[in-house]
């Protein structure tokens, strides 16, 4: 909650603190505990799909557009492996701040930052990244449904989906402990 700010009339000042650092503090206590990213995963398979499921009930027509949007930007250059990891972190980001209770939106949150396999060495072909965009598409529908069994029973497949992916492809990578990134 501290920042240091530099030159005249700087110093310590406190701030709001983000769910980004508790992102960044449990990463940090992962490394020391060794945990590995699978166990990450795992975490966020039983956590995400209830997310999506308590979003579904009072999700606005906003958040839906946003969705879409940051799903249309996946699929306008799926190459871009910099972009999609931004755009899917922020998807499922969008998704946990509308499910209307802050304490599963930080855990959320927390894990999805954590979560990125980049930081094991996870890579998404274009094929892959255009499935994911149709699964994440399958998860606005249900979403815009308000239909709370079909939303997490989509997350719930689109990890699944996820898992059988990072194990098939990079089964050795998934076993690696996470590491601290700044």
């Amino acid at each position: 909650v501290l920042t240091i700010r530099s030159g005249p009339g700087g110093g310590p000042v406190v701030r709001r603190p983000r769910p980004a650092d508790l992102g960044e503090a449990l990463t940090l206590i992962l490394q020391f505990e060794s945990a590995t990213f699978r166990e990450v995963m795992e975490a966020r398979a039983w956590l995400e799909p209830i997310v999506t499921r308590s979003a579904a009930a009072a999700i606005s027509k906003s958040a839906i557009a946003a969705l879409r949007e940051v799903n249309a930007a996946i699929m306008e250059a799926p190459e871009d492996i910099d972009a999609f990891s931004r755009h899917n972190r922020r998807f499922h980001s969008i998704i946990a701040e509308n499910c209307g209770n802050v304490v599963l939106q930080v855990f959320a949150e927390t894990l999805i930052a954590v979560g990125d396999g980049r930081s094991v060495g996870i890579s998404y072909p274009v094929p892959q990244v255009t499935a994911i965009a149709g699964s994440h598409a399958q998860i606005i529908a249900a979403l815009e449904a308000h239909d709370a069994d079909a939303a997490e029973t989509a997350m719930r497949a689109h990890l699944g989906e996820a898992t059988t992916y990072w194990r098939r492809r990079f089964g050795d990578l998934t076993s690696r402990p996470v590491r601290w990134t700044s």
